[in-house]
């Protein structure tokens, strides 16, 4: 198998930490480069947890895949994580976090979609990026959700586990947006997002030992 970033068979280099790792799609230089920080932070009282720091590595493959169209690069993301966020969200319902509906149209693709599937747990996509409007005609929810520009999908009906994915949070502005729209009485909710922007000073080599990602 040849790593998707480098595009080197991985194991060549005959390095033994590489060979010990668990099958990925990356080599080990190219993933090493990546700083995994599995952790998690609070969102208008829910958890968030997150696996990955937005670095600049982080940020090229994602831009490379998002915007530049590089499909094959969906699985570099979670394909080390799958078996641990398999178990963890058993019996829930992935909710993707919605994309501008003209950004969906340049990219021609639902990227969140590429990136989850591999867990192979149910999804939905049922927000969606929304011009804002005259509230005056909108309830108290329209318009917490129109505060956002984020609204459900006409006759959306949602299960009753279900855990909102993204690639990355930054504010967190989308995620609140879809809570705003959510009865939260009525689900049990998480939150996960592939990777988080922070603030804290990366800490060298954390979490790129064999067996971390179970």
């Amino acid at each position: 198998m040849r790593c998707l970033m480098c595009g080197k068979e991985i194991g060549s280099s005959g390095n033994f930490s590489e060979l010990l790792l668990e099958e990925d799609v990356l080599c080990h230089a190219c993933r090493r480069r990546w700083i995994h920080r599995s952790g998690h932070t609070d969102l208008n009282g829910i958890r968030v947890d997150y696996d990955w720091d937005y670095d600049s590595d982080f940020s090229k493959c994602l831009i490379q895949y998002k915007e530049c169209g590089d499909e094959a690069l969906k699985e570099v993301f979670l394909y080390p994580l799958r078996k641990k966020l398999k178990r963890r969200y058993r019996g829930y319902t992935l909710v993707l976090m919605p994309s501008s509906h003209e950004k969906l149209e340049a990219r021609g693709f639902v990227h969140l979609e590429g990136i989850f599937e591999g867990l192979g747990l149910p999804m939905l996509d049922p927000f969606e990026k929304c011009i804002l409007e005259d509230q005056k005609q909108l309830n108290l929810k329209g318009r917490q959700a129109m505060a956002h520009g984020i609204r459900l999908k006409r006759d959306q009906a949602l299960p009753k586990r279900i855990v909102l994915v993204d690639d990355v949070m930054t504010t967190g502005s989308t995620l609140r947006g879809a809570l705003s729209v959510l009865d939260q009485s009525r689900y049990r909710i998480r939150i996960y997002t592939c990777a988080i922007v922070t603030k804290e000073k990366p800490v060298p080599e954390q979490g790129r030992k064999t067996g971390l990602f179970q």
